[in-house]
């Protein structure tokens, strides 16, 4: 009987270890006003098993000579930028429409407003680093769910349309 309570409780103990350690990607959807709203949290290491199932031809993303000729150029860059101080990297005013770029931490922001719709990226450093195809130009989709670990405790995405409806990616 001790066992099988041990085992009880080891299960969901080692589930939530597992989730704390490698982290959530929370997506939420909020329809317009009086909409639906749908939040769904997926354990990043559910993402990383998945993408560790699909066929490595489905999930590979070859980039050309020509770009791949600059990866080193592209690490180099977001190495320096990483280690450059705070500060507005871009900004552009227009009627109707701002954009701007900050580097704040390790991490870049980027906010857009039009009279439609604001749109808030955050791109951590570390996971467009990680993000990166190796040598031989190619990407995977389990790299790419990997560099999420560098985004930890971050809003990934939040886009918020005229008429309220909104998306969000929160990583934790």
């Amino acid at each position: 009987m001790k066992l099988v309570l041990a085992g009880a409780v080891a299960i969901p103990v080692l589930t939530v270890g597992t989730v704390a350690v490698t982290g959530v990607a929370v997506v939420d959807v909020q329809e317009r006003k009086g909409g639906h709203h749908i939040v769904v949290p997926v354990p990043l290491a559910l993402a990383q098993l998945a993408a560790a199932f699909v066929p490595e031809r489905k999930t590979r993303v070859h980039l050309g000579h020509d770009a791949t000729r600059y990866l080193p150029v592209a690490r180099e860059m977001l190495s320096a930028l990483g280690d450059a101080p705070d500060g507005e990297l871009v900004q552009v005013e227009e009627p109707g429409h701002r954009v701007s770029i900050v580097k704040e931490g390790r991490t870049l922001r980027i906010h857009v407003e039009d009279k439609d719709e604001r749109v808030d990226v955050n791109v951590p450093i570390g996971a467009a680093l990680s993000m990166l195809p190796g040598s031989d130009g190619r990407l995977s989709a389990s790299s790419a769910v990997f560099a999420l670990q560098h985004a930890r405790y971050s809003n990934l995405v939040d886009v918020v349309g005229r008429d309220g409806e909104r998306v969000k990616i929160t990583v934790y």
